[in-house]
């Protein structure tokens, strides 16, 4: 019986086997002229783990960036490379911690050079064929003798601006610290507007640019870089959101809530552009902040104001921007692909923004360069359902203070921070997220094994380009 069996096997499979091989060569032939995905990334500017509506905020509905999640996969344990806005930048750009660059803190962006050999993410994504546009923050571009202009880098630019801007323009028309090499801004705070007829908001100005961008290269796949500005001080809202925010009992807080809004507001007029475009489907949209939120402890504030108040929820994690504890590093990060990604995804993997340049890379066809590090690992195996990632190298933080190192080791569950105000810790974060209880006398051992990896990290990275003896740091 079993010959008879295996005979009428072998027959019926001689039958088929042409049309199998005629199916496989159609199917490898669509996966081979299926069009590289558009890629939108959204960066913002200190907004808090924990303020989207979809990460437990509760300070307004974000119902855009919740609908990004909904199409997609949320992440639950991104971290930033840096807790400040330029090294964290330079991360992104460069898929590999600013410190190769001697960038530590923000101070050293005035001196920041990437090497030319380096391909910056913009420029490894045109190999493939993308055309690529910068709207708003770059920080890249201080030293007059060494500019990264943008344009370098970039084919399409608009409204760009090195460290921040302010969100109303003046009575020319001009938005203090946007298309300038100025240093920050008029740091004109607690401001509602329009002050006067006909004035754009600076984040729905960057939408609408965005937005125009994506009509002009709908039919040709594209890199976006929307790095919005906001929530960033200054703290300037928009008039229209005012009456919605009065439940809201700091001043601070409705300010920052209203910057919150603009951005999740543009959200939705991307995904309306993409979806009338015809494109949706086919376009990965990325969204993620630069590090954990500020404190009003910055310049220009009203001096009744509370000090060192928190703008914005990490729900509940320790810290804030500028420093290693979860609540300074550990940033939202969503990511939108409806062709590819399953609707309403999560995941707890460890995540970080390194991450970003091998994922693209992958999915453009585009090998790094191996002559350059790369610390992230592509994220493309988790975009297509594979939630089972080999385990990860350890994620290093490096920054400085005046005389001492600071930073972060993160190896599966244990994290150490180092130097935070002459301290060490150790914490154990799966069992403890909070980060309440130390625990580097109960496990020495454990302490010094990441201890040591961040002394040998960074001893192969060079010294801060900005000399530390003539900054003082906070």
């Amino acid at each position: 019986m079993r010959v008879i069996t295996l005979t009428f096997f072998f027959q019926i499979m001689r039958k088929i086997t042409p049309f199998l091989i005629l199916l496989a060569a159609l199917n490898l032939n669509l996966f081979a002229e299926t069009p590289l995905p558009n890629v939108i990334l959204i960066f913002v500017d200190d907004m808090a783990y924990g303020d989207a509506s979809c990460y437990g905020g509760e300070l307004i509905e974000t119902k855009n960036i919740d609908r990004l999640a909904d199409e997609g996969i949320q992440f639950t344990q991104t971290y930033s490379i840096s807790p400040v806005c330029g090294p964290s930048r330079v991360g992104l750009m460069s898929g590999t911690y600013p410190g190769r660059f001697g960038i530590y803190g923000n101070p050293d962006m005035g001196a920041v050079q990437i090497p030319k050999d380096r391909p910056i993410l913009p420029i490894q994504l045109k190999k493939a064929g993308y055309t690529t546009g910068l709207i708003g923050k770059w920080n890249l571009n201080n030293p007059s003798w060494n500019p990264m202009p943008p344009e370098n880098y970039f084919d399409f630019v608009e409204n760009t601006m090195v460290w921040e801007g302010d969100y109303w323009p003046n009575s020319l028309g001009h938005y203090h610290g946007v298309n300038d090499n100025k240093y920050g801004s008029t740091k004109k705070n607690n401001i509602w507007g329009p002050t006067s007829k006909g004035q754009i908001y600076l984040t729905d100005l960057l939408s609408k640019n965005a937005c125009e961008f994506i009509d002009k290269n709908s039919e040709k796949p594209f890199f976006l870089f929307l790095s919005y500005n906001a929530p960033h001080s200054p703290l300037q809202g928009k008039l229209t959101h005012k009456a919605s925010l009065k439940h809201i009992d700091s001043e601070a807080l409705r300010l920052y809530a209203s910057m919150l809004l603009s951005i999740d507001e543009g959200i939705g007029q991307i995904l309306d552009r993409l979806e009338s475009n015809g494109i949706s489907r086919n376009t990965m949209t990325i969204f993620l902040s630069d590090n954990g939120p500020a404190r009003t402890n910055f310049k220009g504030l009203p001096i009744d104001w509370p000090k060192n108040q928190l703008l914005g929820s990490t729900s509940g994690l320790r810290g804030h921007k500028g420093n290693y504890f979860e609540g300074g590093i550990r940033v939202p990060f969503i990511i939108s692909w409806p062709e590819i990604i399953p609707a309403g995804q999560s995941s707890n993997e460890l995540i970080s923004s390194l991450d970003i340049f091998p994922t693209l890379s992958e999915i453009a066809n585009i090998s790094l360069p191996e002559k350059h590090k790369f610390e992230g690992i592509s994220l493309l195996p988790i975009l297509k359902g594979n939630f089972n990632l080999n385990k990860r190298a350890p994620l290093f933080w490096a920054g400085g203070r005046i005389g001492k190192n600071t930073g972060a080791v993160r190896i599966g569950d244990w994290k150490v921070v180092i130097n935070h105000y002459g301290e060490d810790f150790l914490f154990n974060i799966q069992e403890d997220p909070r980060e309440t209880t130390d625990l580097k006398n109960k496990f020495p051992k454990r302490y010094s094994k990441l201890k040591l990896f961040f002394t040998e990290t960074l001893a192969t990275l060079p010294e801060p380009v900005t000399n530390r003896s003539k900054l003082k740091l906070n």
